[in-house]
């Protein structure tokens, strides 16, 4: 295979300093909780003791008369949602769930479930208003699993919930949804099958364990305008949602994205936002408000967890005929537990002919999942990986070699239909099998009571591309200022800033990147689904392939010849009849 390093690039495959690299190492970056405004105010959230209680009643009297509370909201205080779907991309959900989730409604559905907010004029403040709002609960059973949901007498967290099983819709149940994907004949072809391995694996849920907790400050202003600060996978998506929550127009919302202390996909919901604006527009002040870590780990999305079986059978020549499983995924408070992601990608290595996926979306007393690195596919992917290589042991097959007489290549097709463009499967394969590090001896423990071993296991994420904003500008000096809508976890500003650079032959440091607000770039999806490299990545690339073709129309004109007689290359312009006649991009810059 060709490295990147053997390609004709001159940005692409270095490693230039990062644009953001200074900032944090000094510590100009300002993350969340560091946001000042005048005048603003510390909110603080009430949260359910109990992980499923109707509220009877909430009395927040005594709070709203303690010296320095500026505001008091409760689940009463937000609009009624209405039941329109809500796309954050990576979570599709309804408004009136993602209400819900911000401040309970009629019942408190999981063990720190918000049901009631203050603001005032400094955190200890706020915290010690909580303890005067009284709360009667009606304590209900509670279910944390999948099965103990699905049981005839579990008890129903949403009386009107409508499932869906395979399609049709069902009541008074606790299954959100079951999905099937089916190819071929399953049953047939595990009766032709030399080796047939069954197992069932429990997997817990697992949070996303971000350093920095969750936060937002927001200020409703008497113009009816919204400003939210907030670290956020997706500033986009969360305009939309919280102009769905407080039912308020979208145009109205601005989302100012700060910095991310980790997010792993966990921050891309609402959770802190719409009751910080709720806050703000009653007391008519900015409202901050930083989760604690508990209420972290209690209250904002893990991955889901649950069960999978996983059944497979193969042939002695190791053939794979035959897959199957079943995938119970508690989905948290509310529907959507990715079972979809999981269903797609469990098997999707595999050229297999006969498959057939089960998978049970299932609400449980436990904040609502969220988006972790591929959500729900990896869960699911552990067990099926598993069960690959006890074929691969059974049949006596190297487990590299048993992957590769049943990877897949262009033009095979997964389980739920879709053909696959150009992959690079098999020549990832290849370059582990013939890997200095695999074919090495493994070598003897030093300890007679340790074993040495090597592991290998292979996963699929279909990526996403959705929309992208990227505006370049060219300063005086010929430098190149990059404005994009994708927030940074990973380095993203430099890697899209690289390929802006790339094409425009500049240096990666001459590409000055910018993340902004939603008022101040065009629609841009979330940073998330492994797509802003390559999507945001793709529209810097344009945008810079529209920056040559108007300088090119510039030198032409400075040339006095043909727009077509111009020739661009590695940042330099030539007149294709006339070789003497050459400029580089900022002499170019410097003319006009």
């Amino acid at each position: 295979m060709t490295s990147i390093a053997d390609r004709e690039f001159s940005v692409l495959g270095t490693r230039p300093i990062r644009h953001d690299g200074l900032d944090k190492v000094v510590g100009r970056a300002v993350y969340g909780a560091d946001i000042k405004l005048a005048g603003m105010v510390h909110g603080a959230v009430l949260r359910s003791p109990y992980p499923h209680a109707k509220l009877l009643s909430i009395d927040t009297s005594k709070a709203e008369i303690i010296p320095g509370v500026l505001a008091v909201v409760t689940g009463k205080d937000l609009p009624v949602a209405q039941s329109k779907l809500l796309d954050l991309t990576e979570e599709i959900t309804t408004a009136r769930f993602a209400s819900d989730r911000v401040l309970a409604g009629e019942k408190a559905l999981f063990r720190g479930h918000p049901v009631a907010a203050v603001a005032a004029v400094d955190l200890n403040t706020a915290q010690e208003a909580l303890k005067s709002i009284e709360v009667s609960y009606e304590v209900l059973p509670a279910v944390f699993s999948a099965a103990d949901a699905m049981a005839p007498d579990a008890p129903i967290l949403h009386e009107h919930l409508v499932g869906k099983d395979l399609g049709e819709k069902i009541t008074g149940t606790n299954v959100a949804e079951h999905m099937r994907q089916d190819a071929g004949d399953v049953d047939a072809a595990f009766a032709i099958a030399d080796l047939v391995v069954d197992r069932t694996f429990h997997i817990p849920s697992a949070h996303q364990g971000y350093i920095e907790p969750q936060n937002a400050t927001a200020f409703w202003g008497q113009d009816g305008k919204i400003t939210v600060w907030t670290s956020t996978q997706g500033p986009f998506p969360l305009r939309g949602a919280v102009a769905s929550i407080l039912d308020v127009p979208m145009s109205d919302i601005k989302v100012v994205p700060l910095e991310i202390g980790g997010g792993f996909g966990g921050k891309i919901n609402a959770y802190l936002e719409p009751v910080a604006a709720l806050l703000s527009k009653k007391c008519g002040r900015p409202v901050k408000i930083v989760m604690d870590r508990r209420s972290v780990f209690e209250a904002t999305g893990p991955a889901p967890g649950g069960t999978v079986r996983v059944k497979m059978g193969a042939k002695s020549d190791g053939t794979i005929v035959a897959a199957q499983s079943e995938i119970h995924y508690g989905a948290g408070a509310y529907p959507g537990a990715s079972i979809n992601g999981a269903s797609t990608c469990m098997f999707a290595c595999y050229r297999i002919e006969n498959v057939r996926i089960d998978a049970y979306d299932v609400v449980i007393n436990m904040s609502k999942t969220a988006a972790y690195r591929a959500p729900g596919t990896p869960q699911a992917t552990f067990a099926s990986e598993c069960v690959v290589d006890e074929l691969a042991a059974g049949l006596g097959i190297d487990p590299i070699e048993f992957r590769l007489k049943n990877a897949v290549s262009e033009g095979d097709r997964r389980a739920d239909g879709m053909a696959y463009p150009a992959i690079g499967y098999v020549e990832t394969l290849e370059a582990i099998k013939y890997s200095d590090h695999y074919q090495s001896p493994i070598g003897e423990p030093g300890e007679p009571t340790k074993k040495r071993g090597r592991g290998l296991a292979s996963g699929f994420w279909q990526g996403a591309g959705n929309r992208s904003t990227v505006t370049l500008s060219v300063t005086d000096d010929g430098d190149v200022m990059l404005v994009e809508g994708n927030t940074d976890i990973g380095g993203t500003r430099t890697t899209i800033a690289m390929q802006a650079a790339e094409i425009l032959g500049l240096p990666a440091e001459d590409v000055h990147p910018s993340v902004v607000d939603t008022d101040s770039v065009g629609y841009t999806d979330l940073t998330a689904g492994s797509r802003t490299t390559y999507a945001t990545g793709a529209a810097a690339v344009k945008a810079a392939e529209q920056v040559i073709k108007e300088m090119t129309g510039r030198v032409a004109m400075i040339w006095e010849t043909d727009a077509e007689n111009i020739e661009f290359s590695r940042g330099t312009f030539s007149n294709a009849i006339a070789g003497d006649q050459t400029m580089t991009f900022k002499e170019v810059v410097s003319q006009l």
